[in-house]
Protein backbone atom coordinates (compact mmCIF):
# COMPACT_ATOMS: atom_id res chain seq x y z
CA UNK A 1 0.00 0.00 0.00
CA UNK A 2 1.33 3.06 -0.90
CA UNK A 3 0.22 6.22 1.57
CA UNK A 4 0.64 9.75 0.36
CA UNK A 5 0.39 13.16 1.72
CA UNK A 6 -2.37 15.30 -0.07
CA UNK A 7 -2.68 19.00 0.57
CA UNK A 8 -5.04 20.68 1.56
CA UNK A 9 -7.94 22.52 -0.64
CA UNK A 10 -7.41 26.37 -1.52
CA UNK A 11 -7.69 28.68 1.94
CA UNK A 12 -7.21 25.81 4.29
CA UNK A 13 -4.24 24.39 6.08
CA UNK A 14 -3.08 21.08 7.19
CA UNK A 15 -1.30 20.15 10.38
CA UNK A 16 0.41 16.75 11.19
CA UNK A 17 0.91 16.08 14.53
CA UNK A 18 2.65 13.62 16.52
CA UNK A 19 3.11 12.93 20.41
CA UNK A 20 4.98 10.58 22.35
CA UNK A 21 5.44 9.54 25.65
CA UNK A 22 8.47 7.96 27.29
CA UNK A 23 7.25 4.41 28.08
CA UNK A 24 3.74 3.41 28.73
CA UNK A 25 3.56 6.55 31.77
CA UNK A 26 6.47 8.88 31.15
CA UNK A 27 7.01 12.33 29.85
CA UNK A 28 4.92 13.61 27.02
CA UNK A 29 5.80 15.68 24.03
CA UNK A 30 4.28 16.95 21.48
CA UNK A 31 4.70 18.26 18.11
CA UNK A 32 3.03 19.61 14.92
CA UNK A 33 4.07 20.82 10.79
CA UNK A 34 1.48 23.35 8.90
CA UNK A 35 1.53 23.20 5.78
CA UNK A 36 -0.55 25.62 2.98
CA UNK A 37 -2.74 24.41 0.46
CA UNK A 38 0.02 25.42 -1.96
CA UNK A 39 2.62 22.72 0.06
CA UNK A 40 4.64 25.58 2.08
CA UNK A 41 5.51 24.79 5.31
CA UNK A 42 4.16 28.35 7.85
CA UNK A 43 4.97 26.56 10.94
CA UNK A 44 5.84 23.98 13.50
CA UNK A 45 6.40 23.48 17.24
CA UNK A 46 7.73 20.65 19.67
CA UNK A 47 6.47 21.14 23.45
CA UNK A 48 7.05 18.80 26.34
CA UNK A 49 3.72 18.53 28.55
CA UNK A 50 3.97 16.57 31.76
CA UNK A 51 3.59 13.50 32.41
CA UNK A 52 0.95 11.01 31.23
CA UNK A 53 0.18 8.08 28.85
CA UNK A 54 0.54 7.71 25.11
CA UNK A 55 -2.66 8.91 24.34
CA UNK A 56 -2.83 11.60 26.00
CA UNK A 57 0.34 13.20 24.12
CA UNK A 58 -1.82 12.64 21.29
CA UNK A 59 -4.59 14.87 22.37
CA UNK A 60 -2.20 17.25 23.72
CA UNK A 61 -1.25 17.30 20.20
CA UNK A 62 -4.04 17.82 18.74
CA UNK A 63 -5.52 20.24 21.26
CA UNK A 64 -2.17 22.57 20.73
CA UNK A 65 -2.07 22.47 17.06
CA UNK A 66 -5.49 23.74 17.39
CA UNK A 67 -5.27 26.51 19.40
CA UNK A 68 -1.92 27.70 17.39
CA UNK A 69 -3.82 27.85 14.45
CA UNK A 70 -6.82 29.55 15.78
CA UNK A 71 -4.12 32.15 17.37
CA UNK A 72 -2.76 32.84 13.80
CA UNK A 73 -6.40 33.36 11.93
CA UNK A 74 -5.99 29.84 10.78
CA UNK A 75 -9.64 28.90 11.01
CA UNK A 76 -9.88 26.43 8.17
CA UNK A 77 -7.93 23.60 9.79
CA UNK A 78 -7.27 19.91 8.63
CA UNK A 79 -5.68 17.64 11.58
CA UNK A 80 -3.97 15.02 10.91
CA UNK A 81 -2.54 12.10 13.16
CA UNK A 82 -1.64 8.52 12.89
CA UNK A 83 -3.53 7.57 15.66
CA UNK A 84 -7.03 6.73 15.02
CA UNK A 85 -8.04 6.71 18.50
CA UNK A 86 -6.75 10.02 19.44
CA UNK A 87 -8.79 11.47 15.98
CA UNK A 88 -12.43 9.79 16.92
CA UNK A 89 -12.49 11.68 20.15
CA UNK A 90 -12.81 14.86 18.85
Amino acid sequence: MIIRWKPPQAGWYKVNIDGSARFSLGLLFTGAIFRNSRVFFVAAFTKSVGWGYPLEAELASILHAILFAFDRGWHSLWVESDFTLAIHTF
